[in-house]
């Protein structure tokens, strides 16, 4: 069971739909390689076509802190800051990545914003994730 990269605790495993992610309560998740993109599908998938609350949505910007250097749980390497859309998360290109309390919300959030989401094209995860 992986570390959390920001408190160090041992995190727990949680179904997210068909996808085990490892949680820390108090900070965020880890996602193994293609589990972003997996858990981005999923949430396309369940959430359906438009709906009216798509209307009124808006981008959602977590904060970014650019002073913290976090290391992969998997092989405590530095991970690097991408930016998915409006998102900044903290990545491992060898294991997967690291999303702060509410940054999956906010990518689901601005998916939805994507012209292309209910067509299926969702957002280019998978250069990022393979």
């Amino acid at each position: 069971m992986p570390s959390c990269p920001v408190c160090k605790e041992s995190m727990k495993e949680e179904k997210h739909g068909d996808v085990t992610i490892d949680v820390c309560d108090e900070h965020g998740i880890w996602l193994d390689q293609k589990e972003l993109f997996q858990v981005t599908e999923n949430e396309r998938h369940a959430q359906g076509e438009f709906v009216w609350a798509d209307v009124f949505r808006s981008k959602i910007s977590p904060p970014v802190d650019h002073d913290r250097d976090l290391c992969c749980p998997a092989c405590d390497k530095k991970m690097t800051l991408e930016k998915v859309g409006a998102v900044t998360i903290d990545w491992c290109r060898e294991h997967g990545v690291w999303l702060d309390n509410g940054e999956l919300k906010a990518i689901n959030n601005n998916l939805r914003l994507d012209p292309t989401y209910f067509r299926g094209v969702a957002l280019r995860l998978r250069e990022l994730c393979y």
